[in-house]
């Protein structure tokens, strides 16, 4: 009938963002998508000196839980609670044991796409991360970080240097303390956070491979 044929018409309806072809069956979604080409975080965290914000409504909430502590995803195997559906979705394959992000080259498979991408450079040989100060090269940011405070070859190297003045070191919470109390003028701390820890580095995994 028609009431069928309409419906159906809707759920193959396509609409396609003219940057990079990604085609979305509901408008709302290419409204959302496109918000990653143009930067745009209309939704900003409003807990004092937090100058935080996102793409999602959902991901600010999440967001701010970091702030009040609440854990309100449980588990109903253990005594988990998360402060994100997300968080207590990747917490339960601990339960199943499911592995859902594969390798198309090998029998590898992940519980998260970030430790898939990262699988992934064995096969292709892709080391992204460098050492600021030597030409040590990884396909992993920790190894980095493990080169730079544990080999002793930069003593005296901080790995988290403020945009902002001289301050310096190893301790990232330290540092997201800082960036927060004495520059509150800084727009956007985690970008500056990244800038102190991976100033040359190249970056092809982002917080929500975090998100995976």
């Amino acid at each position: 009938d028609k009431v069928s044929i309409f419906f159906l018409s809707c759920l193959h309806r396509k609409f396609t963002c003219h940057l990079c072809d990604r085609s979305f069956t509901e408008k709302w979604a290419l409204n959302n998508h496109m918000k990653l080409h143009t930067g745009e975080k209309p939704f900003k965290c409003t807990w004092p000196t937090c100058h935080y914000s996102f793409l999602t409504a959902s991901a600010m909430k999440d967001h701010y839980r970091t702030h009040t502590g609440e854990k309100s995803f449980l588990c109903d195997l253990c005594g988990f609670a998360g402060g994100t559906r997300h968080a207590l979705t990747k917490h339960r394959r601990q339960h199943t044991g499911e592995k859902p992000f594969r390798c198309d080259e090998c029998n590898f498979a992940s519980t998260t796409q970030s430790h898939l991408t990262r699988h992934k450079r064995v096969h292709t040989g892709e080391k992204p991360y460098r050492c600021p100060w030597c030409d040590y090269r990884s396909n992993c940011a920790e190894n980095i970080r493990k080169h730079i405070l544990h080999t002793g070859k930069h003593e005296g190297v901080k790995m988290y240097n403020c945009p902002k003045c001289d301050y310096g070191t190893n301790v990232p919470v330290e540092f997201r303390n800082h960036l927060k109390e004495l520059h509150p003028d800084i727009e956007n701390p985690d970008l500056a956070y990244l800038h102190a820890v991976f100033m040359h580095w190249e970056f092809c995994e982002q917080k929500s491979s975090e998100s995976q």
